[in-house]
């Protein structure tokens, strides 16, 4: 697992919140919350996670909550996160990976 890539990702999911709307909302199986919200919740757990070494939890836990929700990213962020894995993703995250790349 290479941090300085995971820290890459990161900061390419707050440039892409920045981007978007800021009053849109997502929905999973327990409620609507605001996506921001909802982001910067995500963004802090894994920021936690990652203090104490978790590196590849705190990546798989955001790309699972990601899809959770339908948030997209683009192809820049989505090959990030595959990097950031080193090259050993099961094939669970990669199918969960590429279901996340936004097709324009």
């Amino acid at each position: 697992m290479n941090r300085d890539l995971l820290d890459d990702f990161i900061k390419h999911l707050e440039n892409l919140l920045e981007q978007g709307n800021q009053s849109e909302y997502v929905r999973d199986a327990k409620g609507i919350y605001l996506k921001v919200e909802y982001m910067n919740n995500l963004i802090a757990e894994a920021r936690e996670l990652i203090q104490y070494g978790e590196l590849e939890i705190a990546l798989e836990n955001m790309l699972e909550n990601l899809s959770e929700v339908s948030i997209f990213i683009d192809e820049d962020t989505a090959n990030l996160a595959k990097q950031a894995f080193g090259g050993k993703t099961s094939v669970g995250i990669e199918e969960i990976i590429n279901s996340l790349v936004k097709k324009y």
